[in-house]
């Protein structure tokens, strides 16, 4: 490669970077990694995208960016010329069943275009086919007839019409001629017979002889007749009438069909959805399938319409390898009909590569993984063929089995070689390695994190300085392997679960240690352990669903045929996945533990506090009484800007710190209530050493790896694996029960390896408390530390939801 342009940060503070200076080559492949809390995201999304993104809305007119979200100015001395940027990071899929994986991927869109230029109308009431005719269809019939046949081209009496009415106007329009039955009637000498509704009559607009009548006379006669018969003539010989429809009409069934238009063979358009459901599906008052479409989505006019022998609906039950395979054995249709297909050929391709082609194209996007979801995103990139574009991805292998890292490395380095700028977070050991340089930030998370320890290509890792990163990319760091495994306390036996993809399996946990759960993609994991497990012990333990997640309801004929075993030996069952946890700035890690309630007391207990009367309300920068009225116990004002953007600034009464100064006046240990709030966990740990309350919730804090976490620090900054280990926090800080069974959903996602070690300490913690451990998970460094694994596949979709395995890790 001819060596790259630099895009040139200089001065960045965005939070937790320390005023750091950055080169990211152009037209390369970048990955950005180091310790949870590091700062990766604050460089690559809150300062490279937000950044693109305000200067993209810059471009608007002032009248047009009022309506659009707004980007502050990233903190940066700064940040060199940006290419166009695409991100694709963690997102909270749409719990509308109206998006699907086929629309997500972009798959449906194309579908709907090739239904509507290829797609055949076949009659439900007499299965053939019902044709749309052209003037080009009644010229091939008419050459197909002996030569010297007489023929008659006419077009239908129109019957909206009285018979005086009607042979008048065909009079006065210059047609002499109607043919009723096999006879042949003069209009201009009033010996045409009453209409009967049962009879056909039909306007003889010329009489050609076939193989002397010139082409040209022929084809304007065909014209004139459709033209003056909306649409409809006949064909009339001696021993034959044949009739031509350009519409979608069945003489048989007298069914008048729409045109196959796009908007035919899409739920969400009244043309085309189901009358009953409004195209979702499903019944208004509950999940139970639509009687009228049987869970389709489309009316029975889309469904008529047919391409490779399947309607719609079939086709979007397909996974997305069956939809290739159909795909790729099509014959070639008319030049529209073969763009749809190339586009259908290529981005169906490209999911499979990705893994993904165990998904169902209507498979709703709320019922996906989150590494499923990204890797979707990263799928309709490539097929959108864009160059000089800034693509910024957020961990693509998060839930990738070892298996198909390889193809995903594939995947980016084809979107770099397409001319764009790819940066990836990332720290699986395989992107490293295909990656044109590396940006290693760190050395630790928070406080002591936001540093470049390390920029250059990935073999310069060898020879750098003994951080995290160079660490474990050398050796000298790895998870050992346990010396020995712990054994089994009691099981749970689960069976006869046939839940999604699942074979009727009989499946039995252990309890009392850690097992994994692991498999490819679609192999099955969550749909054993999140949709099935977990409601199955919820239902067995009576507990209540108010918890977040929910868990998924249980049809009747799970709760008579599923069933578990043993559920008596745990006295409470959580699950912990990566949702992000409420989205507000006023929530944080000492409120969500509650830790906020004791240090707004202990404060109130301050000799000072009481001479002033001051309760615990006075120290919340929720409420009126102690919170600076300015900002309202923000720290921040929002300045509306009318037309322009707004601004948000500091306070300028309490700048930032949320209190009023009377309040920022009352200290215990000579720190104010602003002053701890901005203390990492450890630093509380320390400080609150004799207040027992505080000091146990924060030990949980520091047992689960949030050392680094600011006690004020907003919820809404945190990764997905800092909130599901917060989670994991609350449980523990609030419940007083031993011997939990504790499921969690991929808690290795977005972790750092050496993140990983502190991860199997705080599991070691839990065991040693007497709680149990199922994690649903593909990192090969917690399957082999766990005590005993099950093994899903051998592949996914349909050809998975099988038992590979169930044993030791040996």
């Amino acid at each position: 490669m001819h060596p790259a342009k630099m895009l040139a940060l200089r001065g960045v503070r965005v939070p937790n970077l320390k005023n750091i200076d950055v080169d990211i080559p152009l037209h390369r492949l970048t990955v950005v990694t180091g310790v949870s809390g590091a700062g990766k995201s604050s460089l690559v999304f809150d300062t490279l995208y937000a950044e693109a993104q305000r200067r993209y809305l810059q471009s608007f007119s002032v009248y047009t960016r009022q309506f659009l979200e707004r980007f502050d100015k990233p903190d940066a001395d700064t940040i060199g010329d940006l290419p166009p940027a695409v991100a694709i990071r963690r997102t909270s899929a749409s719990t509308s069943s109206r998006v699907t994986v086929g629309s997500l991927a972009e798959i449906d869109p194309h579908l709907r275009l090739l239904f509507a230029r290829a797609g055949v109308v076949v009659c439900p009431g007499c299965g053939q086919r019902v044709p749309a005719h052209r003037a080009e269809d009644v010229l091939v019939a008419l050459q197909a007839m002996q030569a010297g046949t007489h023929a008659a081209i006419a077009f239908p009496v129109d019957p909206t019409l009285s018979d005086r009415d009607i042979w008048q106007s065909l009079l006065e329009e210059g047609y002499h001629r109607i043919q009723i039955g096999d006879k042949i009637y003069r209009l201009d000498e009033e010996s045409a017979p009453p209409l009967k509704s049962t009879e056909r009559a039909w306007v003889l607009l010329d009489r050609i002889e076939i193989g002397k009548t010139p082409a040209e006379r022929v084809r304007e006669s065909t014209d004139a007749a459709f033209r003056r018969g909306n649409g409809r003539l006949g064909v009339l010989t001696d021993n034959q009438e044949i009739v031509f429809d350009q519409r979608h009409f069945c003489p048989r069934c007298d069914r008048l069909f729409p045109a196959p238009t796009p908007r035919l063979f899409d739920p969400g358009d009244p043309l085309g959805a189901c009358g009953t459901c409004d195209g979702t599906g499903t019944q208004k008052k509950s999940p139970a399938d639509c009687p009228a479409c049987n869970g389709s989505r489309f009316n029975a006019d889309a469904l008529a319409v047919r391409f490779d022998d399947l309607n719609i609906a079939d086709w979007q039950s397909l996974t997305l390898s069956e939809a290739t395979q159909r795909i790729e054995k099509v014959q070639e249709a008319d030049e529209g009909a073969n763009v749809q297909l190339a586009q259908l050929r290529s981005r169906l391709q490209t999911l499979a590569g990705l893994d993904l082609g165990h998904l169902a194209l209507r498979q709703p996007a709320s019922t996906l993984a989150d590494g499923a979801l990204r890797r979707i995103a990263l799928a309709s990139a490539l097929a959108s063929n864009l160059v000089n574009v800034l693509y910024l991805i957020d961990e693509p292998t998060v839930g990738l089995h070892a298996r198909d890292i390889g193809k995903l490395c594939d995947a980016l380095t084809q979107l770099r070689n397409r001319g764009n700028t790819v940066v990836v977070i990332e720290h699986e050991r395989a992107i490293l390695a295909v990656a044109d340089h590396v940006i290693d930030l760190g050395p630790s998370a928070g406080e002591d994190g936001g540093n470049v320890t390390y920029h250059g290509p990935p073999n310069g890792l060898t020879t750098a300085a003994e951080y995290p990163t160079s660490d474990f990319w050398t050796g000298r760091s790895y998870v050992e392997c346990p010396e020995r495994r712990r054994t089994p306390t009691g099981w749970l036996k689960l069976s006869g679960v046939s839940t999604n993809n699942l074979q009727n399996l009989d499946v039995a946990f252990p309890l009392g240690i850690l097992c994994a759960v692991t498999g490819v993609s679609g192999s099955g994991k969550r749909s054993l352990v999140e949709e099935s497990l977990y409601p199955a012990l919820c239902l067995a333990k009576k507990k209540k669903s108010g918890a977040v997640p929910h868990p998924r309801p249980l049809s009747q004929g799970e709760r008579g045929e599923m069933r578990v075993a043993g559920a008596h030996q745990i006295n409470d069952v959580v699950l912990l996945d990566q949702t992000p946890l409420t989205r507000s700035a006023r929530s944080n890690a000492a409120t969500y533990l509650k830790i906020f309630d004791e240090i707004r007391d202990l404060f109130s207990q301050a000799i000072d506090a009481k001479i002033r009367n001051y309760a615990p309300g006075h120290f919340s920068f929720n409420q009126p009484g102690g919170r600076c009225e300015t900002c309202e116990g923000q720290g921040s004002l929002n300045i509306d800007m009318q037309f322009l953007a707004d601004v948000r600034t500091i306070c300028p009464d309490c700048h930032g710190r949320r209190y009023r100064k009377e309040i920022l006046a009352i200290k215990v240990r000579s720190l104010s209530i602003a002053e701890v709030l901005d203390l990492t966990v450890r630093e509380a740990f320390r400080f609150f050493r004799a207040q027992p309350a505080i000091e146990k919730k924060l030990k949980v804090l520091l047992d689960v790896g949030l050392e680094y976490v600011r006690l004020g620090q907003a919820v809404e900054t945190l990764s997905g694996s800092a909130c599901q280990r917060l989670k994991l926090a609350g449980h523990l800080a609030s419940s007083r029960k031993t011997g939990c069974l504790f499921l969690l959903i991929e808690p290795s996602a977005g972790l750092h390896p050496s993140d990983v070690v502190n991860l199997l300490d705080s599991f070691e913690r839990l065991l040693t408390a007497g709680h149990s451990l199922i994690v649903v998970e593909n990192d090969s460094d917690i399957i082999k530390s766990a005590d005993w694994v099950i093994e899903l596949g051998p592949e996914g979709g349909k050809n998975g939801g099988r038992i590979v395995a169930a044993a030791t890790p040996e």
